[in-house]
């Protein structure tokens, strides 16, 4: 599987895609997304042409992690669905429009720390993949069901803990298993 690009072309570090400026603007690049495989599986993340600051995203998943073991261990229910209010304003209009978001922006501003860009096409998907977790989690305790609302927070849990701390974007593992095996 081949994509041509013009003025940008993508490496393959490991699991992760790195952004590449090509010196010559007239060259066309191949990226090669099975370079180092002989199986035909898909083995890359989504790949979008805007950046996002890492920091706000983690400290914005920090927060998200907060209040699912509020949620999981303390039954505080209005918080979760806070949260998923602005998990869908954040995949529906923008990353610009969460409330969440724009506080962390703000004290990010304060703060001095000095913004890290990455690709927003991986952070983008977890956000959708997030979103349908809340809906799933504060439906199931709108119906009642506690038990299953505890079992999708722990899920939840875990994949919040794999980006923050080892940097290990679940929801891009999923997609390019659906690629690979669904879209053949």
């Amino acid at each position: 599987m081949f994509i041509f690009v013009t003025n940008i072309t993508f490496e393959l570090k490991g699991i992760i895609c790195v952004p590449k400026l090509i010196k010559n603007r007239m060259m066309k690049k191949q990226f090669d997304f099975n370079k180092f495989r002989t199986d035909d599986k898909v083995y890359a993340c989504p790949v979008s042409y805007e950046q996002v600051d890492k920091h706000l995203i983690k400290a914005y998943s920090s927060i998200v992690l907060i209040a699912l073991v509020t949620c999981l261990f303390f039954d505080f229910h209005v918080l979760f669905y806070l949260i998923t209010f602005d998990f869908a304003i954040r995949v529906i209009a923008g990353i610009k429009y969460s409330p969440l978001c724009n506080f962390l922006t703000r004290f990010f501003k304060v703060t001095a720390l000095q913004p890290v860009l990455v690709n927003a096409g991986s952070k983008k998907m977890a956000a959708k993949v997030g979103l349908a977790f809340s809906v799933i989690i504060s439906f199931s305790y709108f119906m009642g069901w506690i038990i299953t609302a505890k079992i999708v927070i722990s899920m939840f849990i875990f994949a919040i803990v794999l980006d923050l701390f080892f940097d290990y974007c679940l929801a891009c593992k999923m997609e390019s298993m659906y690629l690979s095996y669904f879209k053949k």
